[in-house]
């Protein structure tokens, strides 16, 4: 607005000037006639006092949107000279800023760092555990010692054939009475071998072969940990007895084998010794247990059913303990393939006996 008014008071000032000398230079004031040879020295002038004044101003406060105002028309009559004014400029001179100027800030664009996939970070290499040292291997027995078998299934098929009897019968009787049906090849040659239990290394090798008494669950006296207990009694009854003393995978009475198997046993195998804890001994003092108790004179393979079933009750003692004729039977099936009705079975033979009906 200051720089709009300082121009028309400019542009007014500058008209009344140049009005002010045109009348004076004329030769008669009522008839104005411009005399130009007095005009030129006047001109020069006004040139020189207005390049002057205008150059204590800056140029770009004075250029306007709009065109300067046109002078004062003069009167009728009146002769006009063209004057050469200087032309201002149009554009602001480079050297000049505009006072108002919108000023751009020019954001950086920041080009996006492309994602890279971290390496993987490979572990410090750690040191190997320690090996846990294997246990040493089992010595071997002397070849005295050896049993015929070539794995478990050899070795209860050998027993049965020993004893004549059917070997589905002495698996039945076995499962009931232990687990050596459990015993993978080489722990079943282990067994297998007289005096192993002066070879275990552990314990726990003793009671896994039986060779501890079922009714007090303590391990034999001739044997490596010899009074240690391999399981609590099998009955507070059973707890002191001194006398039953089962032993080895048949569980057989330490009297019954004194007395009736023990003999018979080495003569089968031509060995001068034998024990309840050597696997196949026990098997075969097994097998003729049954095969005298049932008093059966047939084949050795093939008995008839009944007579599997009198098996069971003489080896337990009645069909009463534990239901014990009724497991036999289920065993049985299993092993030979049959489908024998087992509900009945105690019902072959008279109350209290294993004798037949």
């Amino acid at each position: 607005m200051n720089q709009l008014r300082l121009k028309i008071f400019l542009s007014i000032f500058i008209s009344f000037f140049l009005s002010s000398f045109l009348i004076r230079l004329t030769d008669n004031p009522n008839k104005p006639n411009l005399n130009l040879s007095k005009l030129t020295p006047q001109i020069k002038t006004i040139k020189l006092a207005t390049n002057s004044l205008f150059s204590r101003f800056s140029i770009s406060s004075l250029i306007l949107k709009s065109p300067l105002p046109t002078p004062t028309t003069l009167p009728q009559n009146t002769q006009q000279t063209k004057i050469n004014f200087a032309k201002i400029p149009t554009s602001s001179p480079s050297h000049l800023t505009p006072t108002n100027t919108l000023t751009i800030r020019l954001t950086r664009i920041r080009t996006p760092i492309p994602y890279k996939k971290p390496t993987s970070i490979k572990p410090t290499n750690r040191p190997s555990p320690t090996k846990i040292p294997e246990p040493s291997p089992t010595p071997l027995a002397p070849p005295e010692y050896l049993r015929p078998g070539k794995d478990l299934e050899d070795i209860f098929k050998i027993a049965a054939e020993m004893s004549c009897i059917p070997v589905n019968l002495l698996k039945s009787i076995i499962k009931q009475e232990s687990g050596a049906l459990t015993y993978g090849n080489e722990q079943a040659l282990f067994y297998n071998a007289y005096d192993w239990w002066h070879r275990a290394q552990t314990k726990q090798v003793i009671c896994s072969g039986y060779g501890y008494f079922v009714e007090t669950g303590l391990i034999a006296e001739d044997s490596l940990f010899a009074g240690e207990r391999c399981k609590e009694a099998f009955s507070e009854k059973t707890a002191n007895d001194i006398y039953s003393r089962a032993l080895g995978a048949s569980q057989m009475l330490e009297i019954q084998w004194n007395k009736h198997y023990k003999d018979k046993v080495k003569q089968k195998l031509q060995v001068d010794k034998v024990d309840r804890r050597v696997l196949i001994d026990s098997l075969i003092g097994l097998g003729i247990s049954l095969k005298e108790g049932t008093r059966y004179s047939g084949s050795c393979d093939n008995w008839d059913f009944k007579y599997i079933i009198k098996a069971g009750c003489v080896n337990a003692g009645g069909c009463d303990y534990y239901n014990y004729c009724y497991t036999i039977c289920n065993n049985y099936n299993k092993f030979s393939g049959e489908n024998n009705n087992c509900d009945y079975v105690k019902d072959l033979f008279k109350p209290g006996t294993c004798n037949f009906k």
